[in-house]
């Protein structure tokens, strides 16, 4: 987990204390080194706080192409990313870093926005194309990680969160509408509880230039119709197809240049996980579970039960009414939405 912030700014130069306040705001989710760049027109500034997982020696960002006219910022990871840097190599990129973050960089400007259908993972990035004096910034298909955006004064603001917008000079106010639209029907895809502040959605990508911005979308469900989907597959092959999407999914979560852990409870989609995990992994993994005072909630004893027969190294972490509410602010704090969850 990574933090990125970024402004493009179509009147005034951007002052480096601006951009550094976004950066440093985001320290908790970059904690390993906080970097920026301003461009030299100082209309366009990147910041990006770093969470080392893959190439921790040279992945610095932000990353810049050969010619340094296009740079990237990107919170996340891309799957796959050897086979992709390979073929960059071959034809005629030089990588700068091994790095998953930079096949963006590098598939952007062969491709454009058509970049996105190559890239499978977890991600949001902002990249400043200066040829064509252009932000572009995506989201992952699913929205996983966050990507926030504003207009104030003439300047689009971007960020991990909030409160780098804020830190950046984004006034906080609350939206009233949007607030009581998140209490009843539980949240939006593009409002936030900020007045004039949005989210990039899942799947779309957001294109900024000196006369306009827009929100394009890039992939949506393609859901079969059911009479169609039906008469397709037996229960048996929609089982099998399942248990490959899965374990394909998990595999490719695996790579890192730091150990791998596992989230887990006594549930069956985490178990099924970490059995997973722990069949592609060739070093145990460490598997981490709350635990809780109250009997109804605690789930240790399945959650051990499962560490063992996959081998895996339980982390109980014991968690009481207490610390529920003494961390409550800082959990409101940290997701700066509502949190719905089963």
């Amino acid at each position: 987990m990574c933090g990125i912030a970024a402004l493009f700014s179509r009147r005034d130069p951007i002052s480096p204390g601006v951009i550094s306040r976004a950066t440093q705001s985001l320290w908790h989710r970059g904690p390993d080194g906080q970097r920026h760049w301003i461009a030299r027109d100082k209309r366009v500034a990147l910041g990006h706080a770093r969470l080392s997982i893959i190439d921790l020696i040279t992945g610095d960002q932000p990353i810049a192409s050969e010619d340094e006219r296009t740079r990237i910022v990107v919170n996340g990871e891309f799957y796959g990313y050897e086979s992709i840097q390979r073929e960059l190599e071959n034809a005629g990129h030089r990588l700068r870093t091994r790095s998953d973050s930079e096949i963006a960089l590098h598939l952007y400007e062969d491709l454009g926005a058509q970049c996105l259908h190559r890239l499978r993972g977890e991600f949001a990035f902002v990249l400043w194309d200066e040829k064509h004096r252009t932000i572009f910034a995506a989201r992952d298909r699913f929205g996983i990680k966050p990507l926030f955006y504003a207009f104030h004064e003439e300047t689009l603001y971007l960020a991990s969160e909030v409160k780098a917008l804020f830190a950046a000079g984004v006034p906080a106010r609350w939206d009233a509408e949007s607030v009581f639209h998140s209490v009843e029907f539980g949240g939006h895809q593009v409002r936030t509880l900020f007045q004039d502040v949005f989210q990039v959605p899942p799947g779309h990508y957001l294109v900024a230039t000196e006369d306009h911005i827009q929100l394009i979308r890039y992939w949506d469900f393609d859901y079969p119709k059911a009479e169609v989907a039906g008469g397709l597959r037996s229960d048996t092959d929609c089982i099998a197809e399942f248990r490959q999407a899965l374990e394909d999914a998990v595999r490719v979560r695996l790579r890192a240049d730091v150990p791998v852990g596992c989230y887990l409870s006594g549930g069956l989609d985490s178990c099924a996980v970490l059995g997973l995990a722990a069949k592609h992994h060739p070093e145990p993994i460490r598997a981490f579970t709350l635990t809780f005072d109250r009997a109804e909630y605690d789930e240790e004893k399945e959650a051990r039960e499962m560490a063992a027969n996959a081998g895996a190294e339980l982390v109980p972490i014991p968690i009481g009414q207490d610390d529920l509410a003494d961390h409550f602010a800082d959990a409101v704090l940290q997701s700066e939405t509502f949190c719905l969850n089963a």
